[in-house]
């Protein structure tokens, strides 16, 4: 039997951004401006052109629908969040969608119609498509990779105090972290390095002097087990 004959499905891409703000996890959400849903907020997501890479799809898609700046679109971290191929999760016909987590440290300029909502906020089948659902798979993502890796560096100057390394994972995480173990615990496994002391940053009242740390590694670097269980 030929193939010609066979309907060809979409290949298209979803996107994913987190951002850390006023101590809540946001995502980033874009306003369609055309139907199924037309006026829904969904995540950014475009179909894959038959010349280009799926990560290049997916900054494509920041840069028409999100951002301003098409170099902000470049240089976002992103990773392959998963696959998703449900039969009816888009009404236009069969789509296949390969779904993309990012972050930023700053919210960078954005465009008309687009708006950053508190995850907590996102409501149960509030998203349209299978929108809900993605989100939740990269949140579980991100989530588990805080455990095992540095992600964090994703939402953090070059160089932060404990204390606000300390927020990321306990934003995310939704639990309080024991700020001597934690910063003990990376020191150990060599994830993170004291910089310097803020000297400058001492009161009139005195007081012991700040620690400014930083990533040692890569941003993908993983650990060999869990740091944030039992020592």
């Amino acid at each position: 039997m030929g193939t010609s004959g066979l309907e060809r499905p979409v290949l298209a891409v979803d996107v994913v951004i987190f951002s850390l703000s006023d101590a809540q996890l946001q995502i980033l959400l874009a306003e369609r401006d055309r139907e199924p849903f037309r006026g829904a907020a969904s995540l950014p997501g475009t179909a894959v052109r038959i010349d280009e890479s799926l990560e290049n799809a997916a900054r494509r898609s920041l840069q028409q629908k999100a951002f301003r700046s098409q170099q902000t679109s470049r240089e976002v971290f992103m990773e392959q969040l998963a696959v998703f191929d449900g039969l009816y999760r888009d009404p236009r016909g069969r789509t296949v969608s390969v779904a993309f987590m990012g972050m930023v440290q700053d919210k960078p300029d954005v465009k008309e119609g687009i708006l950053w909502e508190n995850v907590k906020k996102t409501a149960e089948n509030s998203l349209p498509f299978d929108h809900n659902l993605i989100l939740s798979t990269a949140l579980q993502r991100l989530q588990g990779k805080l455990r095992y890796s540095n992600i964090a560096k994703g939402f953090l100057p070059e160089t932060f105090r404990i204390d606000e390394l300390e927020a990321v994972y306990e934003t995310i995480l939704e639990y309080p972290v024991n700020r001597s173990n934690f910063r003990n615990k990376l020191l150990k496994i060599g994830m993170i390095e004291q910089v310097k002391v803020l000297n400058e940053a001492v009161g009139k009242k005195g007081g012991r002097p700040p620690h400014l740390y930083r990533f040692t590694g890569d941003l993908l670097e993983m650990s060999n087990r869990d740091f944030l269980g039992p020592a």
